[in-house]
Parts: C-alpha cells; structure tokens; sequence
C-alpha cells in the first residue's frame, strides 16, 4: 500500500512514525449561467402584451404601436392599437428580455401614443429576438461545510470534527470499533486517507485502502451511514475519490492487483462507481500514460484526484511495482461527460508527484512531488509543479524546484494554496528528511508565481501531516506520538504560530491529517 509503504522504509530506518440537479447544502456548486431565452410574440392581442384598446365612435388619428424592444431572449414589442375612437391608440412596451448567458434584463420599449378620436389602429409591433444558445452549467466541488481531523497509529482510526475557528467540537467521532457489535474487525482500519476535497452531501467520507471501501460519516450525529465496497477491493489499493452525482463516482486505485483474473478488478486505473449501492458501471484505463524508463515496466499509479475547471485532475505517480523506478510525474485531465482523458500534462523533471490543490479563482492546478526516493538528485525532482488549467489544453507553467525548500526535498502527499486576507498567491508545504529520517521536518509558505519560499516552524521527523486551512488561519497536525497536537498558525498577513489543541483527548491517537468536508 502507497502509504504504508512510505512508513515502512521509515521505521526501518529507526525514526519516529507519523505521517438533483438542484443540490441542497453541501452539493456541488456550479458557475451560474443563464439557459436560453424564449422568442417574442410577434403581435399581442387586447390586453396582452401591450394591447389594443377598445372601439369607439369618434373619429381622430391614428395610434401608433408601441416597439418593444426585447432583448436575446426578449419578449414580443407592443402590439398596434384596435381601430376605433376612443381607444388606447398604442400598446404597451414588450416584456423585456434575459440575454443568454448574461443575468440582466434588455430594455422594453416605450408605450405608444395615445391614439386620437375615430383613428384606425396603429399596426402590431415586431416579434422579439430570438433565444441565445444554452450554456451547460459547470461541475464544481461543493462548498466546504466544516473541517475534520483524522487520528491514526497506522492500527487503528479515529475522525474528530472540528470548528472552523481552530477548535475541538467532538472527539473520537466515529473510530475503528465504531459499529463493529464485538467483532475483532475493525469497521475503519489503520491505513486511511481523507479526500481531496469535499464530496457531495456534507457527510465526511474516509477511503479506506486496507478495507477497499468508502465509509460515509454523518459529522453531526457522529455515526457511520454507510459503507460501500469499491470494486476490486483492498488489493487496488483505493486512494481517493470523486463523487460526481448520486449516482457515479470516480476512485483512483493505486496498485495493480497482478492475481486478478477479472481485468475489471485489476486496478491501475480509475474505478466508476455508484456510491449508493457499490455498483461497478465502467473504468477509465491509463495505460497509455506509463512512463518508458528503460530496464523497467513503470505502473501510471493514479493516486489524488480533484475537480478542476469543470473536469477531474489525477495524478499519476509513475513507479515501477518495485518502488525502485520512477517515471516521470503526470496529470491526466478526465471529462466526466465522456468519461475519456481528454489531456494530460508532462510535470517535466519532477518525479513521485501525487498531492493537489486547485485556486479556482485563476484555473491554477498546485501539484507536490517529492522526487525518486533515494535518488542523489531527489532534491532537484522533487519540488511544486504549478499547472494552467485554463489554457486548452492545460499546461505546465513552472515547477518550484525543493532547492527553494531549503534543498530538501517536499512532501509528496499534499499541499495547500491558502492566501493571506488581503489576497496574493501564497501555499503551503513541508519538507522531510528522505535521507536519514532523522532531522526535523519543516513548514514553509511559498509563492507559487514568484517561486519563493519561507520556513515558519518545524516538526518532529515525518510528524506534520496534510494541513487544512480557512481564511486567516491554517491547521497543520503534528502527529508526535508523545504530544500530539494541531498546531494554528495565524495567517491572515505574515504567518506565525498562536496555539495548538488535542485532536483526539478520548482515544490519543495523534492526528495525521486536517481537511475540509
């Protein structure tokens, strides 16, 4: 298992281990964008739309119609005054238009005149321009409802809930016996992971690599609701998922299972799923993608997956089944509509790259890589790869290369983009000791356009975990199996530490990531 494996390398090495449509709250949000518009009538009747008036005896001039003046999608010009004397000689303005993709009305036009004595009827007026074309609304993840803290000796789980102004509001959540009626299996096991981003409905959902399964949490009555077998199970090595609906889900699984006799329960690959009932309804293969790195067979190895742009991200992690070659680091871009990769994008001369992050704000895609293990050169392949993904098609723009990070090489599970309150292009990362296991790991904040980086506090060797943040404040877990806490850093301007807080007082088990659900 991906993560279990990076433990294992460190224990031996004598260090101290840690590491509808209409959604309601906690649904996807999309980008408004107007449907079309509906045609004009071309002329209105009386009373409609501006009207004609009634007959009557006297003779005058004639009322002119009014022209209503619709928009993209406006509603018909006024229509002419009924002959007669004594009517209403014009009719009212159209109703006025919504442009297509624009959320403003067009302006009517101005009622007609009133007609004179014994005048005919002005005629009716013209029909309204016709609709512009429907824009399909854009996926996007769900607004964050709330932070959770995940507890782990790597045996044994626990989920805290926390608030969002760096509190504790319920330890000890849901844990490894939670619903278990006595059984000696754990219903969450020790080698577990928190998504990317926040999923569909507000539960907190954990992906559970050793059990091959998705477990939904209900933060609130702090209770498992469900659990769902991903297909292939614990043998793929699932590490994370994309919920697009409810029905289809994307899960990214790791490992290739060399024993399956089912291709579809191979793994390798990203998994489509129904995560209410399990159901297995497709797979995106991604072969295509391995790198070629001569005198080894290099498996693409999906590992995080985000939505992006309207589409999902998914870093492949390039290693050999041995852990002892690494290809070059990759993004493939899915399009959920097609299920196909659509593009993918080279993170030239970084390598073991599997953290994201996305700042919707510019379309920028933030990708951590923490280079070939044991390679001389680590430090110079390990680093940030900042990609474009407004451009068609995306793009890498720059890598920030470890050497920024006090030349030692950068966390590859995660990294944060996390702007100061008066906005910029500031993240975050850690750093850890890949050679002796022994030194301190440390926290920086960089700047992924200037490509600078600044050390602001430090750890424990392999203690500081994937970190969540809110504007003004960051939460970095320190899993320090003697002390552990989560550190609050304030970071509304220039960031430094304030306080910290036990994530899990009833079970002790120190907290190995931070994220919002």
């Amino acid at each position: 298992m991906r993560r279990l494996f990076g433990l294992a390398v460190i224990l031996s090495a004598g260090a101290v281990a840690g590491c509808t449509d209409s959604p309601p709250t906690g649904q996807p949000s999309f980008d408004a964008a107007a449907g079309s518009g509906g045609g004009g009538t071309s002329a209105a009747s009386a009373g409609t739309n501006g009207g004609g008036g009634t007959s009557a005896a006297s003779a005058g001039t004639n009322g002119g119609g009014g022209s209503g003046g619709g928009g993209s999608g406006g509603g018909g010009s006024g229509g002419g005054a009924l002959a007669g004397a004594g009517g209403v000689a014009g009719g009212g303005a159209g109703h006025p238009g919504i442009d297509a993709g624009v959320d403003a009305p067009s302006v009517g036009g101005t009622s007609g005149a009133a007609g004179g004595v014994g005048g005919t009827g002005g005629s009716a007026g013209t029909g309204g321009g016709s609709g512009g074309a429907a824009v399909a609304p854009q996926l996007a993840p769900p607004a964050a409802t709330g932070l959770v803290a995940l507890n782990s000796d790597f045996s044994v789980t626990s989920l805290s809930i926390l608030s969002t102004a760096g509190g504790l509001l319920h330890a000890d959540c849901v844990d490894s016996a939670t619903g278990s009626n006595g059984s000696s299996s754990k219903t969450i096991s020790g080698n577990t992971q928190l998504p990317s981003q926040p999923q569909r409905g507000g539960a907190v959902v954990i992906v559970d690599s050793d059990n091959g399964a998705l477990t939904f949490v209900d933060p609130v009555q702090c209770k498992i609701t469900r659990q769902i077998s991903i297909p292939g199970g614990a043998k793929t090595d699932p590490l994370d998922v994309v919920i697009l609906s409810d029905a289809k889900a994307y899960v990214t699984r790791y490992t290739k299972n060399l024993a399956a006799t089912d291709p579809a329960l191979a793994g390798n690959d990203i998994v489509v799923m129904n995560p209410i009932t399990g159901a297995r309804t497709g797979q995106i293969g991604l072969d295509a993608y391995a790198s070629i790195v001569p005198g080894a067979t290099i498996l693409v190895r999906p590992d995080k997956a985000i939505i992006a742009n309207g589409k999902v991200a998914v870093s492949l992690n390039e290693v050999d089944a041995g852990y002892a070659h690494y290809g070059e680091g990759k993004i493939v871009v899915v399009d959920p509509a097609t299920d196909q990769v659509v593009a993918s994008v080279a993170l030239t001369g970084l390598y073991d790259c599997q953290g994201m992050d996305y700042v919707a704000a510019t379309k920028t895609l933030l990708v951590s890589c923490g280079g070939a293990f044991h390679s001389q050169n680590q430090p110079l392949e390990s680093g940030i790869a900042v990609v474009d993904m407004g451009a068609s098609p995306p793009s890498l723009t720059r890598s920030i290369s470890a050497v920024a990070f006090d030349d030692r090489p950068v966390n590859f599970s995660w990294v944060l983009a996390l702007p100061p309150s008066a906005g910029g292009t500031r993240g975050f990362a850690v750093t850890n000791d890949t050679t002796n296991f022994t030194d301190p790991d440390a926290l920086f904040a960089f700047d992924y356009v200037l490509g600078t980086a600044t050390k602001i506090a430090s750890g424990d060797a392999y203690t500081l975990g994937r970190s969540a943040g809110v504007p003004g404040l960051l939460l970095v877990p320190d899993a320090n199996f003697s002390t552990p806490l989560i550190k609050l850093f304030d970071v509304s301007a220039s960031p430094h530490a304030t306080t910290g807080f036990t994530s899990d007082p009833v079970t002790g088990l120190p907290p190995q990531e931070v994220a919002a659900y």
